[in-house]
Order: structure tokens, then sequence, then C-alpha cells
């Protein structure tokens, strides 16, 4: 029988964690340097019960929900506009090809002096991080989207408003939560690398702070906690929220094999 994938993944990790372990045991090294899965996951529960690892979290999540907001407005509005304007479709291929691959970090030095430090120049870095690969993946949806739909709605006599929300939107969808999801992976390690640089740009600070700060410290088991969290909430937005999302829309409709 046929074992489930999120079975086979804790089996992969179990095994990873023994071989970590055992590595330990055999180590000559220091626990500060190479802390043990049970020193980890100690500090884990201890961290927990405090609530600040918690708070923590919260206050990145919070950040990169805004930031997507703030980038998948603008984008949506800018691909639809260009599926219908040739000259903003032009300068959208243009910006795309000449901002995509410039990375959110290397622009820390513009964005400081600009900016400054605090909350507005993290949103910045997060809005740059999604905004381009988003209008990527919506122009290929729409680019991929068979003309016959277009000539279905054109028959049925549906307004432009309602042929996107029925037609266009359904078809973009898969091309939609592929975006996404790179745009959560881009900025969520865009997020952490901000903060690290930054430091504690609201009270609390997020993760990329917890990190920040257990280096300075030279908390390392803490700093094997925030790494593990890390991965936790990575593992849970992309299996919690995007299959969730996906199995509701696209596998739905019959459009993901």
């Amino acid at each position: 029988m046929k074992s489930s994938p999120r079975f086979t993944r804790l089996l992969w990790v179990v095994l990873l964690l023994a071989v970590w372990e055992i590595t330990r045991r055999l180590s000559s090294a220091s626990v500060l340097a190479f802390p043990s899965v049970a020193m980890v996951a100690g500090r884990l529960v201890e961290l927990l019960a405090t609530g600040l690892l918690m708070r923590q979290v919260a206050v990145s999540l919070g950040l990169i929900s805004g930031g997507l907001v703030l980038a998948a407005l603008p984008a949506g509005v800018l691909v639809l506009v260009s599926s219908r304007v040739r000259w903003v479709d032009s300068l959208l291929e243009t910006m795309v090809t000449l901002f995509h691959p410039l990375p959110g970090i290397a622009l820390l030095p513009v964005i400081i002096l600009w900016f400054g430090i605090g909350v507005e120049a993290v949103m910045v870095v997060i809005v740059h991080s999604v905004f381009w690969p988003l209008i990527t993946n919506l122009r290929a949806g729409r680019e991929a989207m068979p003309a016959v739909y277009r000539r279905v709605a054109e028959n049925l006599g549906m307004s432009a408003a309602d042929s996107f929300c029925r037609i266009t939107l359904p078809a973009v969808t898969p091309y939609l939560i592929s975006a996404l999801r790179i745009c959560w992976a881009r900025s969520w390690r865009a997020l952490i690398s901000a903060e690290m640089v930054f430091g504690a740009v609201v009270a609390g600070g997020g993760l990329g702070w917890f990190l920040h700060s257990r280096r300075v410290f030279m908390d390392t088991t803490g700093l094997f906690v925030g790494l593990v969290v890390i991965m936790a909430v990575g593992v849970f937005v992309e299996d919690g929220v995007f299959r969730f999302v996906e199995s509701r829309t696209v596998r739905r409709w019959g459009m993901n094999p």
C-alpha cells in the first residue's frame, strides 16, 4: 500500500534527527556549538511556554501578509490593464526583466537611505521580493489561457467584470497559486534577512530579530530553535495553506493532475 507523502516526510525527518543525534554523540564538539536534539527540543518548549517565540512568529507573518497584499493588489491591476493596453504590457515586461533578477537584499543600502530601518524599509524589501514574480506568473497565466475562453465570454454577452470573475480568474488560478508559493518563499527569506540587518522593526521583533539576538548572546540552542521554527512555519504554510487552497480550487476544477 502506498504511503502518504506526509507520512514519508515524517519518516525522513525522524531519520535526519537520528543522524544528527548520532553525529553529535560521536563528535568531540562542545554542546555549545553542537547541541543535542533533546537540548533543542527542551529549549523550544521553554520558549513556547513564555509566549515570546509565538509573538515573534506572529510579527513576521503579519509583516509578510501586509507585504503580500501591498504587492498583489497593484500587480493584479497592472496585469489586467496590460492585457488591454499594449504600451503598459511592454513597460511591465521591461521592468520585470530589469528588476526581477535583482535581490531585495542588494537594495538594502538604498532602502536604508530612503526609508530608514523601520517597518517601511522591511515592507519595501518584501514588496520588491513579491511584486515581480507575481506579475511574471500572472502574465504567463494570461498568455496561456486558450483564446476560445474569450470567444465564449463574448458569445455569452458577458460584461468585462463577469468575464474576469467567471472565466479569466479560474483560468489563471493555477498560475496565481504557483506565484504565491514563490512569493511566499522569497518574502519569507527576505524578511528574515532584513530583520537580521535592521534589527527589531516593531516591539519584540520577528523571527529574524530572534535569530540575531540568539547569535549576539551566544545562545546556540536558541539559534537552532529559531531555524527549526522557520522551517516549521514554511511547512505549515505550504501544507496547511497552499494545499488547502489548491484542493478547493485547482484540483476541484480538474485543472491539476
